[in-house]
């Protein structure tokens, strides 16, 4: 079954576009605010470094005199800081409205016209002006009788780079922490909104069934990183339709082997005119009754949930398995033997089922034995058995194939179906553990069974049936 495929789309497409409009509105909105904090920075540290002049002035003015002086002399060394400007630094020094002390003259008789002659306290502006294309900044303030007058040009701002740096540093990171926490919420919105097509198809997954086939996962609307997801669980199930046909099949042929037999005895019953024809009766009833027991143990493992949360002691699997088969082992002049350790611990598993196998393995063992010989179960661990026999063995390339499901050996007896060791490996595998076939010194082989206790589930159920 085809389902139709409509457009799709790639979710890292959509969630990266959607990301970097964001990260773009982000940081053209940092910026902004980054640029004008940075201004609003040189304009304070400009009426910072004005205010330390004036203190620097005014700290070296003359103490109070009688009269009225035409002139202040200054520090040399304060009126060189000054002139070492060029002129984009300079002071002036007023009593009243008298000009009493500059530290630049040619300077100053540039700037003078552009002075108001009542100077207000505070902070000015000068316009542009030749040599000060950008104008000046200037503070004047009050010092004892003195007018202390300071401008600056608007040009030297270089110094002021490295305070900036590290004012501007902090207010972005305060600036784009928020941002980045509106990014990460969009981009948690947009992945839950991305993955809603994955919650469909949850919700259409949970509609196949056993009573559905040829159901498939929807495929419309997907992103392209989910579809080929998509795909494949499609694909399985198109196996598992399969595997149910290829069951289907294995009825069928199990069906066709029971009817052979059933013909064969029907005739006999016919034409039976003595007890001659008793035992050939018997041999057909006895294979075919083999054949549906093994079919139906099949069935049954692959039909419900077995319980593995049983206290299991392999030995008394071994020993009710063992007890099964005496009078078999009788008829067949085999000794059947128990060889255990002392103090074999307990597991999780189940009793019914490991019986099954172990009888399935010990029966195996008989057919294949000599007259006159014994079957050894030999239990070397708390989950581990061996079935040991002194016949013809297994060939290496056989040691694989014969748990496979109607595989027969070379040399399997007459009426054997090839399902009972596939049993063993069916119940092997629910005990998540294997079962396999070794060489003895000797002659003949083990049929090992080993469940590996520790590998076992102690409370939730496998998929097999008890």
């Amino acid at each position: 079954m085809t389902m139709p495929v409509g457009r799709s789309w790639s979710l890292s497409a959509r969630l990266g576009w959607r990301l970097a409009a964001v990260m773009s509105v982000a940081i053209l909105l940092a910026a902004g605010a980054a640029g004008w904090r940075a201004i609003a920075a040189v304009h304070e540290l400009d009426d910072l470094a004005l205010q330390k002049q004036v203190a620097l002035v005014a700290a070296e003015l003359p103490p109070l005199a009688k009269g009225n002086p035409d002139a202040v002399s200054m520090p040399d060394a304060l009126v060189r800081v000054f002139r070492a400007s060029d002129g984009d630094n300079v002071f002036l020094i007023y009593q009243g409205e008298r000009l009493v002390s500059v530290s630049d003259p040619i300077a100053v008789a540039q700037i003078i016209p552009l002075l108001r002659k009542d100077f207000p306290h505070g902070f000015f502006r000068l316009p542009k002006m030749h040599g000060h294309h950008h104008g000046m900044v200037g503070l004047s303030t009050p010092a004892g009788r003195w007018q202390v007058v300071v401008l600056q040009g608007r040009e030297q701002t270089a110094v002021l780079l490295d305070s900036l740096t590290q004012t501007f540093t902090v207010g972005a990171v305060a600036l784009l922490l928020p941002i980045g926490l509106a990014t990460i919420l969009v981009a948690v919105l947009t992945v839950r909104r991305g993955l809603r097509p994955l919650r469909q198809v949850s919700q259409a997954a949970l509609q196949i069934g056993p009573a559905q086939p040829g159901s498939r996962l929807p495929a419309v609307g997907l992103p392209d990183e989910v579809l080929p997801l998509v795909r494949t669980v499609n694909g399985a199930l198109a196996r598992l339709d399969q595997a149910l046909i290829d069951q289907r099949r294995f009825m069928a042929e199990a069906a066709h082997a029971l009817r052979t037999p059933l013909a064969i005895m029907t005739a006999r019953l016919g034409i039976m005119e003595g007890s001659a024809d008793l035992a050939g009766l018997r041999h057909d009833a006895d294979r075919m009754a083999r054949l549906v027991q093994q079919l139906l143990g099949m069935a049954r493992l692959e039909s419900v949930a077995l319980d593995m949360t049983q206290s299991v002691k392999l030995h008394a699997v071994a020993a009710e398995a063992i007890a099964a088969l005496v009078p078999l082992a009788l008829q067949s002049d085999i000794e059947l033997a128990l060889l255990d350790r002392d103090g074999l611990m307990p597991f999780h598993g189940n009793h019914a089922a490991l019986v099954l196998a172990l009888t399935n393995l010990i029966e195996n063992a008989i057919a294949h034995a000599p007259r006159g010989s014994s079957v050894e179960v030999v239990l070397t661990g708390p989950a581990r058995a061996a079935v040991q026999d002194r016949g013809a063995g297994v060939a290496p390339e056989w040691r694989t194939r014969i748990f496979e499901r109607f595989v027969r050996g070379l040399g399997e007896r007459e009426g054997g179906a090839g399902l009972g060791l596939a049993i063993v490996a069916e119940i092997a595998a629910a005990h998540h553990g294997s079962v396999n076939v070794e060489a003895l010194e000797g002659g003949g082989c083990a049929f090992v069974l080993n469940l590996d206790p520790a590998c076992l589930p102690t409370a939730r159920e496998s998929r097999w049936s008890s």
